[in-house]
């Protein structure tokens, strides 16, 4: 994969992504949990010092542990493992192979429920069983993550001089600020959207890969699929080279993850002349967290914009604060909603398809493909007669 040419002002952080609610909810509390049944039912010091020992143990390798050992290609693929807790063909369905190894790491966790379940109290029964199906739940939703993550590299890595890499995302709403405000002031701010793409291509006869930030500020705070296809059209209209086609990545939101973008997409080709080759949505990581630090780059701007004496009440400020920002374009934005286009009726399983294409040649030409996963899954393939009876009125 290419260095990145131009981003000074974008820089991986591995500590700025947040904790997305599943990991929270199945990966974080369970194991408080567990530590309050361990104090109820060990009450020699001793033994309790043991047993926090061991959940101590197999929150790290839940948390690190298990990430390390998962293995996905440069490509994207993945391939055969003989233990089965890390084959992620085996996890996704689709292993015939047999798994004839296992590792001490992975019998952890079922050894330590079997142990807690020999002392446990008979009322507290359900609540550990519980646990460990949060746990269970937080492996499965992991392993998702760390695969889905994954393509962001290999996709990097599949970039030529035609193609570029959209990564699309909402920044929470930027509210009004001044150098002098009272408390009064700041409740009832309306503020204002914020949504960016980063546009990753790569140099001509160049190893570096060239980053530029496109971001688009509005009054209109709703936050869709019209804003969005919206975005992304002023996008396109803004690039001088558009490339040839791209491939789209952005978090599973309504805004993104709906029939009604699904079905403006695959217009594009036809509209803008680029080929989407893929959209992919992905979890909380590394291709957000890039984006993320864009933003934060945005909200150190402003602040130090306000800090100097600056007020930020006009959506113009915004641009003003952050105009030092290398590799970055703002303007306004404000969709016309009394255009908005026909009402699509939701597509069938479209919350269990993470992945989709959109053929412009071959015998799918026209046709809406999805699948559950890149590389896996079988195809859920939507023909153009099918898409337009989704549609209240053409697109």
């Amino acid at each position: 994969m290419g260095r990145l040419a131009n981003c000074s002002n974008i820089k991986y952080r591995d500590d700025i992504g947040g904790l997305c609610l599943t990991c929270n909810d199945y990966g974080y509390i369970p194991f408080e949990s567990l530590i309050v049944i361990a104090r109820n039912i060990f009450l020699q010091k001793d033994q309790l010092n043991s047993v926090l020992q061991k959940i101590d143990a197999l929150k790290r390798h839940l948390r690190r542990g298990y990430e390390r050992e998962l293995v996905v290609n440069a490509d994207g693929t993945t391939k055969h493992d003989s233990c089965i807790s890390y084959c992620l063909p085996y996890a996704f369905g689709n292993c015939l192979e047999n798994h004839n190894s296992r590792c001490s790491e992975c019998d952890q966790f079922f050894e330590f429920f079997e142990f807690m379940h020999l002392h446990i109290k008979e009322d507290q029964i359900a609540t550990l069983e519980e646990t460990k199906e949060h746990l269970q739940y937080y492996l499965a939703h992991s392993t998702r993550k760390i695969y889905l993550n994954s393509q962001f590299k290999a996709t990097l890595a599949s970039l030529d001089e035609n193609g570029a890499l959209f990564v699309a995302d909402y920044k929470m709403r930027i509210l009004p600020r001044s150098a002098r405000e009272i408390k009064a002031e700041f409740f009832g701010k309306r503020g204002w959207t914020l949504h960016t793409i980063l546009m990753f291509r790569k140099k001509e006869n160049c190893e570096e890969l060239e980053i530029r930030a496109y971001d688009h500020w509005s009054t209109d705070t709703k936050q869709d699929a019209w804003f969005t296809a919206s975005s992304f059209e002023a996008v396109f209209e803004t690039i001088k080279h558009k490339p040839k086609w791209i491939r789209i990545m952005s978090d599973n939101g309504a805004h993104y993850h709906s029939s009604e973008l699904m079905a403006i997409v695959a217009h594009w080709n036809e509209w803008y002349q680029i080929e989407v080759r893929d959209w992919q949505f992905l979890e909380p990581g590394e291709a957000k967290t890039t984006i993320d630090s864009h933003h934060a780059a945005i909200a150190h701007s402003i602040r130090r914009y306000v800090r100097i004496g600056y007020d930020v009440r006009e959506g113009k400020d915004i641009v003003e604060a952050a105009k030092h920002l290398s590799g970055t374009s703002l303007a306004n934005l404000e969709p016309d909603r009394d255009q908005l286009g026909s009402n699509v009726k939701t597509i069938k399983g479209i919350s269990n398809l993470f992945y989709w294409k959109w053929p412009i040649s071959g015998e799918m030409i026209g046709y809406i493909c999805a699948r559950s996963l890149p590389h896996f899954g079988p195809w859920n393939n939507f023909s153009p007669s099918a898409i337009a009876k989704l549609c209240t009125k053409p697109i």
